[in-house]
């Protein structure tokens, strides 16, 4: 008895997908750069899926810095990057650049609203693409993100959706969703007196991912200069200066705050 075509496509699909599961653990995911977070995530964001982000406060309509977190990963793999975005909108070039991700691995496309679903679908089924990231200025349907989810775990391409809006974010088939929004740092300190305190950290919550837990994290950033200042050399030996403590570093590992994110930050927001 001769299969069926349709079952004949379905094997094939299954042995692809499982194929991808005999690679070495390292190939599976991608590397946020922040030990505790691929930690929580058992090795980082997982490959050939969909994970969402939203910014918080003022930067929900811009999304500036889930989208430097996703390049800032993004720089760390090889492969071209395929960038949907609505007819109105483009990515900051140079904020990219700054963040690692050269300008030479991105491929920019403007799609209606209206194709934006199927354009993204028809991008993740391409073969040779590292990731497709997509401004969405409006939420995705659960028949949608199924669909997306699909495809990126059919091909291995991994999908990441911007979500540049404010409006409600109902459940999705993403393998994670993000909120990544600005903390301020701890003030600079010289001897006894705090001076001031400035916007260089940023909190990152893991709302929801597929088999684990939500999280939270305050992360230290290593994109904007130290906050410190020289002094005049008259005041090189005073008690004050004397007492100012070095430069913060760079990128810091973060810790993980008590408790799990808010059961409402689990189906949108």
């Amino acid at each position: 008895m001769k299969d069926r075509p349709g079952m004949a496509m379905l094997r094939d699909r299954v042995a692809r997908i499982e194929q991808r599961y005999h690679k070495p653990l390292a190939a599976l995911y991608l590397k946020t750069g922040l030990p505790l977070v691929d930690a929580a995530l058992k090795g980082g964001l997982r490959r050939g899926a969909i994970h969402e982000f939203m910014g918080e406060g003022h930067d929900q309509m811009l999304c500036a810095r889930p989208t430097q977190f996703v390049a800032k990963i993004l720089a760390q793999v090889t492969g071209p990057v395929i960038w949907v975005m609505p007819p109105d909108g483009a990515p900051l070039l140079a904020g990219l650049q700054q963040m690692g991700l050269s300008a030479e691995r991105l491929l920019c496309i403007e799609v209606h609203p209206a194709r934006m679903a199927a354009t993204i679908e028809d991008v993740l089924r391409s073969q040779g693409v590292a990731a497709v990231v997509a401004d969405l200025s409006t939420p995705l349907s659960l028949t949608a993100s199924r669909r997306l989810a699909l495809a990126a775990e059919t091909s291995g391409v991994t999908g990441f959706l911007l979500h540049r809006h404010q409006q409600f974010v109902p459940p999705s088939a993403c393998w994670t969703r993000w909120r990544v929004g600005a903390v301020a740092s701890p003030p600079i300190r010289m001897g006894q007196r705090a001076l001031l305190s400035f916007a260089e950290n940023f909190s990152l919550a893991l709302l929801r991912h597929r088999g684990g837990d939500a999280l939270n994290w305050r992360i230290g950033t290593d994109h904007v200069p130290p906050s410190s200042f020289s002094l005049a050399a008259v005041l090189a030996h005073d008690a004050l200066a004397q007492g100012a403590p070095a430069a913060r570093s760079g990128l810091a590992a973060g810790s993980v705050w008590p408790g799990k994110a808010g059961a409402e930050n689990l189906v949108g927001q």
